[in-house]
């Protein structure tokens, strides 16, 4: 929606009917404002931090409604690079920005193969998460199977158990279930799809073909104990093709080489997620403290996750070995 005042008529034309609105600059400044301004706040239970860049040529021109309106209503960064530079150059200039962005946390986001035909104009997104769980989990003794697929070798993974209110269901028709865990910020949840086998093949499917709300519209309230692995996810997304995917192919058309209009060469976002135990995790002594669960639950094998904040996606993906 930013980038959509600085393109040509029908790259804006594809970029409007994604979003399925016709705004002005002005009605795009203020949802991009509200948007933005609505996400979670780090405090004591929560570390979130999200960046947005756009890099480009140095020579390039820009919009006064761009350059002054929208990328400043949804914090977007705009840097500008020597683009005659050498792709090693250039891999190191945009791997420190993205290590800035995460305060060190992601390293070599791109490869010097990556830039070696040079660069048009660059989109980095990046975002960190890290929050307390509403209900402090126990960190179980030893490491447990994680039943990958079957031709996969045996691996093992240190778990935690968390006994707390939940929201869940049953999805007979995808042959799996679905879980909904609470963080200690109001409002912040992980929601989990997790397949009954070992394969996540079809219920990836499932998923990309249907509606989330298809699975939120059906889940109820019990007390549940369910037991996660523990991990720090780092994940890059190309964002290229997830826009082609969604009907805007006109912003990544390379055929233009001297960079007239605006395209996009690359587009990453790059993704932290921690699932640990924190610092008010149990140890497991054996005796079950908490109420007596309605429901128990071992995540032990490949699963789709969601973090939601409020009625927002604000990451996603897919935990495999």
């Amino acid at each position: 929606m930013a980038l959509s005042s600085e393109v040509d008529v029908e790259t804006r034309r594809e970029i409007e009917q994604c979003i399925d609105l016709e705004l002005t600059d002005r009605e795009k400044i203020y949802i991009l404002r509200e948007i933005v301004s609505s996400l979670p706040k780090t405090s004591d239970a929560l570390k979130f931090r999200l960046s947005s860049r756009f890099v480009m040529g140095r020579r390039r021109p820009l919009k006064p409604q761009f350059q002054h309106g929208l990328a400043p209503a949804m914090r977007l960064r705009i840097d500008r690079l020597n683009t005659t530079d050498t792709a090693q150059a250039l891999t190191d200039s945009l791997n420190k920005m993205v290590e800035k962005d995460s305060k060190g946390a992601m390293r070599d986001t791109f490869e010097e193969e990556e830039l070696s035909e040079g660069m048009c104009a660059v989109l980095l997104s990046t975002m960190y998460l890290r929050a307390r769980w509403r209900s402090a989990p126990t960190v179980l003794n030893g490491t447990h199977s994680f039943l990958d697929s079957d031709s996969a070798p045996q691996r093992t993974m240190r778990m935690i158990r968390i006994n707390d209110i939940m929201r869940y269901t049953e999805l007979h028709e995808w042959d799996a279930e679905a879980i909904e865990i609470f963080y200690a910020t109001p409002g912040l949840s992980l929601l989990l799809l997790v397949p009954r086998g070992r394969s996540l093949r079809q219920l990836a499917g499932h998923v990309a073909d249907t509606s989330i709300y298809h699975v939120l519209d059906r889940m109820y309230t019990l007390r549940v104990a369910v037991t996660l692995p523990l991990y720090t996810l780092r994940m890059t997304l190309l964002l290229p093709n997830k826009l082609q995917s969604m009907g805007i192919s006109r912003l990544m058309d390379d055929s233009d080489a001297e960079c007239n209009e605006l395209r996009l060469s690359h587009a990453v976002q790059r993704l932290m997620f921690w699932q640990e135990a924190g610092r008010n995790a149990f140890k497991d002594d054996g005796i079950e403290w908490d109420e007596a669960p309605e429901l128990e639950l071992v995540v032990n094998r490949p699963y789709v996750f969601f973090v939601r904040w409020r009625n927002v996606t604000i990451m996603n993906g897919h935990f495999v070995l």
